[in-house]
């Protein structure tokens, strides 16, 4: 049996990163699959000495502006099929990432993150509902879905529960419906009731533990005994958020 290693991170800006050589420590865990959120890029403006070195397949998918969104996708194999939405009907925006590989299939998310206006939830929520009928339609399959999705889902999972940005009940309730389809959250699975958070506003709140366990992985159940261990890289700081792993037995 051979592992599976996966790492998710939104990384506020791949440019900066590689520049800064931020991404290094992520690079040297030597992850089959790197998923990079909120990376304000696409291919053309990428550092083209890097990716010709970096020893991975690469799919870029750039935001709504070059400001805001996108998603880069670095894999060792490469995918079957790579899709840039969840179905036909729907617009990801930059935001989602469906990749069939020959085990198991991986959806890429980052989610708005439905702030300031009525507009924008409901844009957020419509999001997930694109992504919650995916999940059901293929929860038979061996599925992982990992990403910022910018909900905090438990108590345990943020440190200021009277927030009114990422705790709302219809946002919590998305995660609801995502485990009722038989999905399981990795990082719970193997951690009951840590109080181990992976977004913070600023460098002060970090320090006193004070944030929001907003990004996952989820897997099928198909997959939640081969699940090894998912933990929070807080290590690596360079960011607002913290890089999480996945390892599965595979």
């Amino acid at each position: 049996m051979s592992e599976l290693k996966i790492i998710s991170w939104n990384a506020n800006g791949i440019r900066t990163r590689i520049k800064n050589k931020d991404i290094n420590p992520i690079l040297e865990k030597e992850a089959d699959i790197l998923l990079f959120q909120e990376t304000k890029t696409s291919y053309e403006k990428m550092d083209k000495k890097f990716l010709d070195k970096c020893g991975y397949e690469y799919y870029f998918l750039k935001g709504e502006s070059p400001r805001t969104g996108g998603l880069t996708t670095f894999t060792k194999e490469k995918p079957n099929i790579v899709k840039r939405f969840f179905n036909e009907s729907s617009d990801a925006l930059g935001r989602a990432s469906v990749l069939d590989f020959d085990k198991f299939t991986l959806i890429h998310a980052y989610a708005p993150a439905g702030t300031g206006t009525k507009t924008k939830l409901e844009e957020k929520l419509n999001y997930f509902k694109n992504l919650l009928s995916f999940a059901q339609k293929n929860n038979d399959k061996d599925l992982i879905i990992a990403g910022d999705f910018n909900i905090a889902h438990k108590e345990e999972d943020i440190s200021d529960l009277n927030t009114k940005v990422t705790f709302t009940d219809e946002e919590r309730e998305v995660l609801d419906k995502l485990e009722s389809f038989g999905f399981v959250d990795a990082f719970r699975l193997l951690n009951k009731d840590q109080n181990q958070f992976t977004s913070w506003k600023n460098q002060e709140a970090r320090d006193n533990n004070e944030g929001a366990r907003l990004d996952y992985f989820f897997v099928s159940k198909s997959l939640a005994d081969k699940v090894k261990s998912c933990s929070i890289l807080d290590e690596i700081d360079s960011s607002k958020h913290a890089p999480i792993e996945l390892i599965l037995d595979y």
